[in-house]
């Protein structure tokens, strides 16, 4: 269950016996990010984002050892034109390269980042939604309830804004060149 529905769950059973008024969609509001978003998913990317680094990174190494083994065992024009493709070859490919591993690298901080964020916060969570104390009475619990209330939401914002920020700067740094141009942010 979603943390947000488990408090949820929680203030509609005291909606009617305590008069605790509130309204679901307002107290779901600040957390639209967190629960929306999908750290299993985003893992699978920064798996993947890592494991073709690696295969462009070996890709690179074994282009790279064509020029190294080359001249011992092939000699003339054929070779000079296999030396000059695979070293244009390699030079174009190293940024890319380099590009990508940045790219899983920081995917994969983030992944760990996040992960940390969503697990605080569904700490948090798990904690507000825990049943009010037996034999309390209305009035102590709208104060119990008011209270886990302004925590709840605090805690949404904050893991919210913490998942939109943290997409917001992994989009911005793998924008290329050539969606700046269109963008005509250049």
């Amino acid at each position: 269950m979603n943390p947000i529905d488990a408090f949820l769950v929680l203030l509609r059973s005291w909606r009617n016996c305590s008069g605790f008024a509130f309204d679901d969609d307002e107290v779901s509001a600040p957390h639209a990010a967190v629960t929306a978003f999908d750290l299993e998913g985003f893992g699978s990317v920064a798996r993947s984002l890592r494991a073709d680094a690696a295969s462009v990174g070996e890709t690179l190494s074994l282009l790279e050892s064509v020029q190294t083994d080359l001249p011992q065992s092939w000699t003339g024009a054929g070779a000079d034109a296999l030396a000059v493709a695979s070293a244009t070859l390699s030079g174009q490919l190293a940024p890319a390269a380099a590009d990508l591993g940045t790219q899983a690298r920081t995917a994969t901080a983030a992944h760990e980042i996040l992960g940390e964020v969503i697990a605080d916060y569904r700490a948090v969570m798990a904690g507000a939604a825990q049943p009010l104390a037996a034999g309390i009475g209305p009035a102590e619990a709208r104060e119990e309830l008011s209270a886990r209330l302004d925590l709840v939401r605090a805690a949404g914002l904050a893991a919210s804004r913490a998942v939109d920020d943290g997409i917001g700067a992994l989009h911005d740094d793998w924008r290329s060149p050539g969606e700046l141009v269109l963008a005509g942010d250049r």
